[in-house]
């Protein structure tokens, strides 16, 4: 009988105990598209950093466009915004190493769009997904 009731304790006791999913901050998927001097960046990274602090979300950008739906989506609030291109960040790109004459050209983004953002977004609480468009100079 003992055995039984500890059995039947031991869900209650993780439900009560833990933090979880109610202590995380509310998120809401955010899709989008980024261009840089016009045209779509063809492979880079887009961060949303909560302003003043929060968990960061981030997602890969793939001909000019992301989606950001990990773990829910990024968290609501004001943001300041980094976005690199595939040359602009720490990963190494083949064609930089032995450039292929076919391959498509590959732009840095300057740091005034990532190291250095003044980029900002608010992340609304709301009903389905959230665009957010970036069109960087």
């Amino acid at each position: 009988m003992t055995g039984l009731r500890l059995l039947l304790l031991c869900p209650l006791c993780f439900v009560m105990g833990c933090g979880g999913v109610a202590d995380a901050p509310e998120r809401r998927i955010v899709t989008g598209e980024v261009l840089y001097q016009n045209q779509p960046i063809e492979k880079g990274t887009i961060r949303f950093i909560p302003q003043p602090s929060g968990p960061v979300a981030s997602a890969r950008i793939e001909n000019g466009a992301y989606r950001v739906e990990n773990k829910g989506g990024v968290p609501l609030g004001d943001h300041r915004i980094e976005i690199r291109s595939a040359a602009g960040g720490t990963e190494l790109v083949e064609a930089e190493v032995m450039p292929d004459k076919n391959a498509a050209p590959v732009t840095a983004i300057p740091p005034k769009y990532n190291d250095n953002s003044t980029l900002n977004a608010v992340v609304k609480s709301g009903e389905g997904e959230l665009q957010l468009d970036f069109s960087l100079e």
